[in-house]
């Protein structure tokens, strides 16, 4: 098979037995890799119902099938199990070296099962796999144990990717560091890995992936990849290559929809103090870090000793994680934001669900359901940078009211009780990311239907289609006029584009590629991407089986979802964004329940789900490859079989 090593890793910790699998091309074509491969395996081996932190889970870390090919932004792999946070389906992406080089030791992908008895770490390397002990790892921070690693291999070009001490204290938010900060950040694989004792996995690999059409794919790569779609797209090169994704604060202020206080407010007073341009004319970045192959360096370094030290190890802002712990608890102090990120980062917790959880404290706090004495003395009032920093270490220590957001804000929503379930900005248990979505209509609708809960990196923003159109994936000027593109707009074509976007993002996270190189931020073409693939593997691949594996992908995690009880009740947005904004640009809009019903209907038809539960039919799975699928759910009684039909 080309394009792939075609074999897959699977260790069990409990019977500590180590084995290899084919990957058949069957199933490697109609899921790719990433998350479609790791959709594929947790249907068919996780039961529903299991606990997310039980030995029953499973993780499986996947590369994508064009995974180590040289050219920007494709260099990730998809983390999946059943999330500790929502309970439902979990996936994380992240970026760095890993990916290539666990593709490089023989392997497409490994299931991790059960529990170790102890701490132990997994070293693979060229076809081999060893559990080691990890005890004397345990409790360390996240670049200590990757460095005392590679010192006990001997290897410096080791690749480790590794939990905290908040993945072992099974913080429902923990990720997992890879490499020199790059982060599989949401849905807490990080808990998961710590409820198997498992502290880190490491990787080295000389292995090469084989390729049908070798000078076919370095014609693509150097017409095409590495020099005229690779830094074509809107954000480049001045935006992300100055400024990273951080430039995206000063945006959503300008156009009055950038979260504050909670996501009450939509302008931040104290903006300035916290923008890229801030950032970048300070003396606290020491320097851009980038991925393999690519030449952006969205990463930045910094260090700082007052008012606080921050380690260059760990201090890495960009927008979600600087608005979560600065705009969004009204926080205008720079470097106490980085001490926070530096910290999330130091600890492995998900940057964005730590903020947005500490801003549901301080709600409460203010509406008097957590008192000083519930915060440890701790003065929760909105912007106090030190209680944001401190509850960071309580909340990865599981420490005092630590071990309540740990929780997550959901959880700790339905403990507190007194309404505070309105303060809880989620979606499925998921914490919202960083956008105001009474701005952006059909970004709302991607968010609440997400199948990992409240994500922006299902369907891109509204803005980003108002001029920026795909006519290789049928988003044209014919058929969505601008109007129809418009970020307000919220009728049926608006919902037709999210269904569009939805299978197209399903497909990049199998291929598991960077979002800021694709449609609709980046500028490689979706053909040329297609192009590779037929070229990698030898495949007569097309568009329109993009798409429709895309297609096939987005159902099955649905229909992980599905068995887990998420049905057309789950599919909102929190309250507050039918609230009209109080301010800014848009002061007045809102998004109002009855338009948000409507276009979910209208979701639900395009999708070919049923329209009062959505969950997919029969007639959809089947059309898609994934009657095994339908069958599963009928077996469990959550979708009705079909009358025989006559023959």
């Amino acid at each position: 098979m080309f394009g792939y090593m075609g074999k897959i890793l699977r260790i069990n910790l409990t019977k500590k037995t180590i084995t290899e699998e084919p990957l058949e091309e069957s199933i490697a074509r109609k899921f790719l890799g990433g998350r479609g491969l790791g959709a594929y395996i947790l249907f068919k081996e996780l039961k529903p119902g299991i606990d997310p932190l039980g030995p029953e889970n499973k993780l499986v870390v996947a590369t994508g099938v064009i995974t180590g090919i040289p050219f920007p932004g494709n260099s990730g792999l998809n983390v999946m199990a059943k999330s500790p946070l929502t309970g439902i389906w979990g996936e994380a992406t992240a970026k760095g070296f890993f990916g290539p080089e666990l593709k490089a030791t023989g392997y497409d992908a490994i299931i991790i099962e059960g529990k170790a008895e102890n701490p132990v770490y997994l070293w693979i390397h060229d076809g081999e796999a060893e559990i080691r002990d990890a005890s004397h790892l345990w409790g360390k921070p996240t670049r200590e144990v990757q460095k005392l690693i590679k010192a006990e291999l001997k290897d410096d070009r080791v690749q480790v990717g590794c939990i905290g001490i908040a993945g072992e204290n099974l913080v429902r938010f923990a990720n997992i560091m890879f490499g020199f900060n790059h982060f599989a950040g949401r849905t807490g694989m990080g808990a998961v890995m710590g409820s198997k004792n498992l502290k880190a996995i490491a990787v080295r690999g000389t292995g090469k992936v084989r390729y049908a059409h070798e000078e076919k794919l370095v014609d693509l790569l150097m017409e095409k990849l590495i020099s005229k779609e690779a830094l074509s797209g809107p954000y480049f090169p001045d935006g992300l290559f100055k400024y990273g994704s951080l430039a995206d604060l000063g945006y959503w202020q300008e156009t009055g929809r950038l979260p504050t206080m909670n996501f009450r407010k939509c302008l931040f007073p104290g903006y300035e103090n916290v923008t890229a341009e801030t950032l970048t004319n300070s003396p606290y970045i020491i320097r851009h870090n980038t991925c393999p192959y690519c030449t952006v360096g969205c990463n930045r370094i910094t260090k700082a000793n007052n008012p606080y030290q921050l380690d260059p190890e760990y201090a890495t802002p960009e927008y979600e994680s600087t608005a979560a712990l600065s705009t969004l608890c009204m926080n205008d102090n720079l470097v106490a934001t980085l001490k926070a990120i530096e910290l999330c980062n130091k600890y492995g917790i998900d940057t964005m669900s730590t903020g947005v959880t500490i801003a549901f404290a301080m709600e409460c706090y203010e509406k008097g359901l957590i008192t000083k004495k519930d915060a440890d003395g701790i003065d929760l009032t909105w912007g106090n940078h030190e209680a944001i920093i401190q509850l960071v270490e309580k909340i990865a220590r599981r420490q005092g009211i630590g071990n309540l957001l740990a929780e997550g804000s959901r959880k700790a929503a339905e403990k507190l009780g007194g309404g505070a379930e309105e303060f809880a900005m989620h979606v499925k248990g998921m914490e919202f990311p960083l956008h105001d979505v009474r701005g952006m209509k059909g970004h709302g609708l991607g968010i609440a239907t997400s199948n990992r809960g409240a994500c922006h990196l299902q369907v891109e923003t509204d803005d980003m289609f108002e001029g920026n159109l795909a006519p290789d994936i049928g988003i044209d000027e014919k058929t969505f006029p601008k109007e129809y593109r418009d970020r307000l707009y919220a009728g049926p074509e608006k919902v037709k584009i999210a269904k569009i976007i939805g299978d197209l993002f399903a497909v990049f996270d199998s291929f598991v590629i960077c979002k800021w190189t694709v449609y609709p931020c980046g500028g490689y073409k979706t053909q040329t991407l297609v192009d590779v693939v037929a070229a990698a593997t030898g495949w007569d691949f097309t568009i329109d089986e993009l798409m429709k594996t895309g297609e096939r992908i987005f159902n099955l995690c649905r229909a992980f979802n599905a068995r887990e009880g998420i049905t057309r009740k789950d599919d909102k947005l929190p309250k507050r964004f039918t609230e009209p904004l109080p301010e800014g640009p848009y002061k007045g809009e809102a998004f109002p329940e009855d338009v948000f019903e409507r276009m979910l209907t209208e979701f639900y038809r395009l999708r070919g789900w049923d329209e009062k539960t959505g969950v997919p039919t029969r007639e959809k799975l089947e059309e898609l490859d994934l009657g095994y699928v339908a069958d599963s759910l009928e077996n469990l009684g959550i979708i009705k079989p079909i009358p025989q039909r006559k023959r």
